[in-house]
Parts: structure tokens; sequence; C-alpha cells
């Protein structure tokens, strides 16, 4: 079980943010329920306005979960998710400070009989619940009737981790930290009910990929463990705030009989499939600011969080040689370097350092934004890994995934599908993306269709280019093709119908 440490050793200058911070919410959390649901409200807006990237995340969430909302639907959804967590945040400080007594008569408690009778039998009792944005105050409404442990993912602030846990140690008769799976198992064993939410992505280690909202997600094995270690009963938890009426409501719902299984698949999709009926009961409460998506079987390249902050890394000359330790060079150029690492990652080696904190066009963030605008888009392209600093030698690199497939130039030719690929540019042309220069070395040949090699290549000018472009960079591409008149009229042809042109125009 974790022991906080004792708040004075938060004492330093730059905690006092968060001491003014904490503050602030620890004088609101003793103003009236009306008042606190507006401040939360505000909160959350703000944080819509303000957050862009966790407003992105949110928002590709909801389209893939609420596919059969319309965009103004689910644009709704997002910002009303951010204000129900705004005042989640609001609860959360009050659950941690306020005595919990002076909340039991706003709860309505179902299946708790069921619950306590389960714990009865000695096994212990575990609970699936999810990230609401009511779980520390449903934690703090439960604990009211009934004692439990809890799991928990310590907080990058150390002082707020520091309140959280004095909080949550407040309420609970155990506190683990999500990798001490020793303790939990233990609190269960002892014939206690510890509360688990597994619905977090924490990468594909001890996680299989089960569908959540029918999109795979990596869901992490550990909840079944928990079950079969002492054959414990399992109950999904449920808790909601009921619109502004003061109210709140939990359930437990007892999962079937033949939970857990001897097939972690088949365990991991009952409990997204009880989790995600859990959710629709109030969607906008649940906390999807989560990277839900972000490990898929492809990888990187299959996230669909395209529109985020590479990371970036700084590193030694040593750590940089390590980084390019056995790596093949495949080309050079101005100074720039591709290598093919032995991980079959890409690096592309760039003179001058990248300015971590803006968006400085230096060519390794052009690399990556032309990469993220072509897949934004709908386009295969190269997706960036990583970013790295090397002040020492004056480099930047960037590490990148290529999509699989032989370049065009290297398909015999009369394998070239021409069809396909003046379809592929009169797409790109429509959708806003200019190469004045196309040719065979620009295109990767996958599977279903193409994919682009070098994302800087193409401009993306954010809207349909103009017939001028249009012109000029199809009869480029046929010259570079080496297509005879016969061919390139037909590629025309070809191009114009896919564009939405007449023949005449694209020619």
């Amino acid at each position: 079980m974790q022991t906080p440490p004792p708040l004075s050793a938060f004492i330093g200058i730059k905690y006092w943010p968060t001491w003014l911070g904490l503050g602030l919410l620890y004088i609101l959390v003793w103003m009236p329920f009306a008042v606190r649901i507006k401040v939360g409200e505000i909160l959350g807006q703000l944080t819509y306005w303000l957050g862009k990237e966790r407003r992105y995340i949110t928002a590709t969430n909801i389209a893939i979960c609420f596919p059969e909302l319309n965009a103004a639907e689910q644009n709704a959804l997002v910002q009303k998710s951010f204000q129900e967590n705004g005042i989640g945040l609001i609860e959360t400080i009050t659950s941690w400070v306020r005595d919990k007594d002076s909340f039991k008569s706003q709860v309505t408690m179902t299946g708790l009989d069921k619950l306590k009778a389960a714990e009865a039998e000695g096994k212990g009792v575990l609970l699936i619940g999810a990230h609401y944005s009511t779980l520390d105050f449903g934690a703090i409404l439960l604990s009211i009737f009934h004692s439990f442990g809890v799991t928990y993912r310590p907080h990058g602030n150390a002082l707020f981790d520091a309140f959280m846990l004095r909080g949550r140690i407040s309420n609970c008769n155990g506190v683990f930290d999500r990798n001490d799976i020793r303790g939990a198992y233990r609190h269960l064993k002892e014939g206690n009910t510890l509360w688990y939410a597994p619905d977090q992505d924490y990468g594909p280690k001890h996680a299989v990929y089960a569908p959540f909202f029918g999109h795979p997600a990596a869901t992490i094995t550990a909840a079944s463990r928990f079950a079969r270690i002492n054959n414990s009963p399992t109950f999904l938890v449920r808790h909601h705030r009921i619109d502004r009426s003061h109210q709140y409501e939990m359930e437990f719902i007892p999962f079937p009989d033949s939970f857990p299984g001897n097939d972690e698949l088949n365990d991991a999709s009952v409990i997204n499939t009880m989790v995600e009926n859990a959710i629709r009961h109030y969607p906008a409460q649940y906390l999807w600011m989560h990277k839900r998506f972000k490990t898929q079987p492809g990888g990187k390249p299959m996230s669909p969080y395209i529109d985020i902050a590479t990371p970036n890394h700084r590193l030694t000359e040593k750590q940089y040689s390590q980084v390019i330790e056995g790596a093949d060079k495949i080309s050079e150029l101005q100074e720039v370097y591709d290598y093919k690492l032995p991980s079959g990652l890409w690096l592309r080696q760039y003179p001058g350092t990248i300015n971590k904190r803006s968006y400085l066009p230096h060519p390794a963030k052009l690399f990556d934004r032309h990469a993220k605008n072509l897949r934004m888009q709908g386009f295969q392209a190269i997706t960036v890994d990583n970013f790295f600093r090397i002040p020492p030698m004056k480099l930047s690199a960037v590490t990148y995934f290529v999509p699989s497939g032989p370049l065009l130039s290297q398909l015999p030719r009369n394998l070239v599908p021409l069809k396909a690929l003046a379809q592929f540019i009169a797409e790109l042309h429509n959708k806003g993306f200019d190469c004045k220069n196309p040719g065979p070395d620009h295109f990767i040949v996958t599977e279903d269709s193409f994919a682009i090699l070098d994302p800087t290549d193409f401009i993306f000018e954010g809207k349909s280019i103009s017939l001028k472009k249009r012109r000029s960079a199809v009869i480029n591409l046929l010259q570079n093709l080496a297509l005879e008149k016969p061919e390139g009229d037909e590629f025309f042809s070809w191009y114009a119908k896919a564009a939405g042109l007449k023949v005449s125009e694209a020619g």
C-alpha cells in the first residue's frame, strides 16, 4: 500500500503555482453545489478552447466511437465532455477534502446488496471500473457504504500526486500503484474488494487487441488475472452524475459466470463490451481525452492520433551513435543522410538542431508536418516516430516508418498500374496537394493503392489546386514515366474522370 510523503516536502518555489491552484479549488469545494457545477463547466470550456491537442484527441475518439452522429453532434459531444470533466475536477477535490457522510443522501445504489453478499464469500471481490469524470467522487460515495482498495497511476506533478494519494487513502482501505500487482493480489486474497479500471492504453505488453466501440483497443489482461487468482466474484461498477440534479447513481453489475475464462481476448472483449454499455448511459461523462486507441496491431502508423506532438529527445553524441549502430546508409543529398536501422525503422539526419519549443521551419519538422498533412487527408505516407536533437554534433534526426511496397520506378514497365496512379494523382490534387515535378521515385506501390515516400515533395494548399498546376504536374509526371502518346492520352482521360474535369481541361 502506498504511503504519501508529507506535504511539507513541497515548499519549493516550483510548487507554488500548484499550491495556488489547490488553494483556489479548496475554497471552491465549500461553495454551493450549483456554483461548483458552473465553475466546473467554465473550467472545462476553457480547457476545450486552450487544449488544442486534447480537443483533437477527444474529437478523434468520439468520431471513432459514435460514427452514427453527424459532425455537429460529434462536436457538441466533444464540448460537453470537456465541461463534464471540468465538473469532475471540482468533484475530485471535493472528495479529497470534505466529510464523505455529508453526501450520503445524494446517491442511489443499485446492486450493493449483491456486492456485499459476494464479499461475504471470502474470496475477495473485483470491481471493474472505468475513467468517468465522477471517478474519485464515485469512490467517496461507495466508501460510505462499503470498504475497498484501488489501484492508481501516479500523477506527474509530485505535489498533486501527494495530495491525491492522501485523499484516496482517507476513503479506501488500500491504495496500490498500478505496478504493485502483488499488493493488489494480496488485497484480494485477504477477502477484500479491489476497484480496478482497465480501460486505458498502457501499450502492447500484457495486452490483447479487443474491440471497443467496434475498434481494436489494446486492453490490459490484468483484470481477468486478478479475478482468476482467487476465483473472485467480479462486478462492473457504473457511476454517473444525473444531469444537474445534485444526485448521483451507482450500479454494480455482475459479470457472467463464464468470466474469467481461459481466453484472454474473450475476457477482454467481455470487459470492453460491459464498459461500453455503461459509457452509453452518459457518454459525455467519460474521459475521452485519453488516447484509448493509440496502440494498434500495425504500430504507430495505424494510430488514429495523427496531429499530435512528435516526441522530441535530446541525445549525447554517444547516445546518437548507439541509435545508428548497425544501420545501413541508404542515401545522401546535400548533407541529409538516410539510414535503415536494424529495428526496421528509417532515420533521416539533418544539419542543425531542432528548436524544441517552437515550430520553426527546420527541415526535420517540415518532413513531419507534410507527412501529417497527407495522412490526415487519408493518404498513406511515412510516419515520423521521434525527433532527436544532438547539440554536440549540431545535428538533428528523425526516425520514421516507411509504408511497405516497392517504388513505382522498381516495377517492370508493363506492371505499372497507370489507371490507379491517375486516380491517385487526381485525388491528391482535389484535396489540395501539389508536386511540381512528380516522378516514379516519389511513389510507393502498396497492396491497395500508393504511398508518398518523401512528404516534403508535396505542398498542401488546403484546397483543390488550379488547372494550371494540375496540367503542369501531370505533364511532368508523364514525361518522367516516359509514356508514349497513346498511353499519355489514356492517362489524361483517367485523370480527368477521377478529378471531375473534362479531358480538354486536364490536357
